[in-house]
């Protein structure tokens, strides 16, 4: 009974979460929250294949090994497809579609396979490469199915570092877009899900290796399965959790922001900057906890180009970063001018919505933290 209920662990985890993601798009439809959604019912399929497989369920084991064969090298790329959806603007939907070729390609054959052998063929696969991970014993049919998920095997094991590669390229590029646009990044920046990306790396190499030594191993023994079982609803469970409550992504972000910038030597202001600091800093515009880039560039006739520019070449910064030093100098005055005031009218009144925020910058521009600065 224990060794049913770890089996089926991380199935009933999938399941449970890709209920959850489906009541968040009826009541909030966006592409990125599909993929999720996507990403979650292929992982349920998926964990159902190993529920079957490890509970010694044969005479389904040729259907659901199908769509094993499909899953298992589709689930890093369908995550990688949530990631993309936060993170560009346009994406390549062809490109996109490709990513899930290797793993239909894969299933495909799998699953042709199964219909040309014959029942005791199969039965022989079945027990001698499924359960006694027997390679050099298949013959005929049966040792292309063999060599089918060696395949399948690699596909998987070579789309790892390519996930990561492009998975962080993707999240550094979008971050970089948001901390150059936007003064406060609180909910906007992807921070989490790129921490999940390596989580979600490390554990699928863990699995890779258990391939490697095979699942049968693991059939009938509870300790072992205990381990990767309750690893991956952990994890599954923090991937859902963090897509359920990442609200912002790159189709919040104005179009304008991801047009060609135009050129900036014919009409680039050699005063811009100058011009910038002196409109931030007598008007006090950093108070504005929702300041961006194309507030400036309203108020100072210009493209916002020419204030990406300025700020983050000429300066060396971000645009969230000059904006928050600026708060955060003003932050430390009032808590030397205003004893009176707490922490959190300091924060407001400097123009910070979140405390962590606050904290985090103070700490980051001065040091230390605004109790230490009070206490001095």
């Amino acid at each position: 009974m224990m060794g049913v209920m770890m089996s089926s662990l991380p199935m009933i985890v999938c399941g449970v979460l890709s209920v959850l993601i489906a009541l968040r798009l009826y009541d909030s439809r966006n592409l990125a929250m599909v993929r999720l959604l996507l990403f979650m019912v292929t992982a349920t399929v998926l964990y159902l294949a190993h529920c079957v497989y490890f509970n010694r369920l044969t005479a389904v084991v040729p259907l659901t090994d199908t769509f094993y064969c499909f899953c298992n090298p589709a689930v890093f790329p369908i995550y990688y497809l949530y990631i993309e959806e936060l993170t560009e603007y346009r994406p390549n939907r062809w490109r996109q579609a490709l990513c899930l070729a290797p793993s239909l390609l894969c299933a495909m054959t799998v699953g042709l396979l199964y219909l040309l052998m014959d029942n005791q063929e199969t039965a022989f696969f079945v027990q001698r490469y499924l359960y006694g991970n027997e390679f050099a014993s298949l013959s005929g049919l049966a040792w292309w199915q063999g060599l089918c998920h060696v395949v399948v095997r690699i596909v998987f094991a070579l789309q790892i570092p390519l996930v990561l590669y492009f998975g962080f390229s993707r999240i550094t590029a979008y971050n970089a877009v948001v901390e150059s646009n936007y003064s406060n990044i609180e909910g906007k920046r992807i921070v989490r899900v790129k921490t999940l990306l390596v989580l979600f790396a490390v554990t699928s190499f863990v699995a890779f290796v258990f391939n490697i030594i095979g699942r049968q191993r693991f059939v009938g023994e509870l300790d072992p399965l205990s381990f990767p079982a309750v690893l991956f609803s952990v994890l599954l469970l923090l991937i859902g959790h963090v897509g359920l409550n990442q609200q912002f992504s790159v189709r919040d972000i104005d179009e304008e922001v991801f047009q060609k910038p135009e050129s900036l030597e014919t009409s680039a202001d050699s005063k811009l900057l100058e011009r910038i600091r002196m409109l931030v800093n007598d008007e006090k515009l950093f108070l504005y906890p929702n300041l961006k880039v194309s507030d400036l560039a309203v108020r100072l006739h210009t493209n916002r180009n020419y204030i990406y520019h300025a700020i983050n070449v000429e300066m060396g910064t971000s645009f969230s970063d000059f904006i928050n030093s600026q708060r955060i100098d003003y932050a430390s005055k009032l808590l030397e001018a205003r004893p009176e005031l707490s922490i959190n009218d300091v924060m407001t009144r400097s123009g910070f919505t979140s405390s962590s925020a606050f904290y985090r910058n103070f700490k980051k521009f001065k040091g230390i933290t605004p109790t230490e600065k009070r206490t001095k």
